[in-house]
């Protein structure tokens, strides 16, 4: 852009100068001009080579930093809490409000916890009463037989006879009493079978489950002390269950 300042100036110059001389030169006035208009162009081309200076100057110079500093933008501050006795009542009737909720639900959830312990509670506490009904109805039983023998003994039976009378009525009321306790996990096992089962038995190991003295039996099975007294279990898994049953129960 400077250059072509440049070069406008000097035409103009040039141009001015030269009708300047041909006006002066010639007496005749050569397309209506003047020495005004000669003037002019000289004028015209000196400020053509000025402006073209300037704009060189400009280019030249080296790029100014900017100093406005950039606009920075304000941060969203945080409110300031306030006391407010309108919202101190909302916090605590919705602190209220959630605890309600809270009690409701532990309520709930007691309450459908409970309702299997109770059946298994209610099923424990017929299996106890059939155990005691058999055991009634077991030991009476043996009373005949006894009866039977004194009535052999005072009819003037031996000894050797006594001595067998004797020994099946003990053999029936072990069969009595170990009856009830098979009774409570093998409902559909039959008393007979239970009593031959009973004269095969052995103790496998011995062992104490949750605080409680229990032996494991040749056939899988599982005695153990409890409040009730020693009570058969088919398996441990059932032991466990029956303990899980009664500690509720017993707090």
């Amino acid at each position: 852009m400077a250059r072509l300042m440049w070069i406008c100036g000097i035409l103009l110059i040039a141009a001015g100068v030269a009708l300047g001389v041909v006006l002066l030169v010639s007496a005749a006035r050569p397309g209506g001009m003047d020495i005004q208009t000669a003037a002019i162009l000289l004028v015209g081309g000196i400020l053509s080579l000025g402006l073209g200076g300037v704009i060189d100057a400009l280019q030249a110079r080296p790029a100014v930093r900017s100093i406005i500093p950039e606009p920075v933008i304000p941060a969203a501050t945080a409110p300031i809490p306030e006391f407010d006795p309108r919202s101190a009542k909302a916090a605590v009737a919705a602190a209220s409000v959630a605890a309600t909720t809270v009690a409701t639900a532990s309520v709930i959830v007691e309450e459908e916890v409970s309702r299997p312990t109770r059946d298994t509670i209610q099923a424990l506490e017929q299996a106890r009463q059939k155990i005691e009904q058999a055991f009634e109805s077991r030991s009476e039983a043996p009373k005949q037989p006894t009866a039977a023998t004194e009535e052999d003994i005072e009819a003037g039976a031996g000894i050797e006879a006594d001595a067998e009378s004797t020994a099946e009525t003990e053999t029936d009321i072990e069969a009595a009493e170990a009856a009830p306790e098979a009774v409570i996990e093998e409902e559909t096992v039959t008393e007979d079978e239970e009593v031959m089962d009973d004269g095969q038995l052995y103790v496998v190991e011995e062992r104490v489950i949750r605080r409680h003295p229990a032996r494991i039996l040749s056939d899988g099975t599982v005695e153990a002390e409890t409040a009730e007294g020693w009570m058969r279990f088919e398996n441990l898994e059932h032991l466990d269950e029956y303990l899980d049953a009664m500690e509720p129960a017993r707090s």
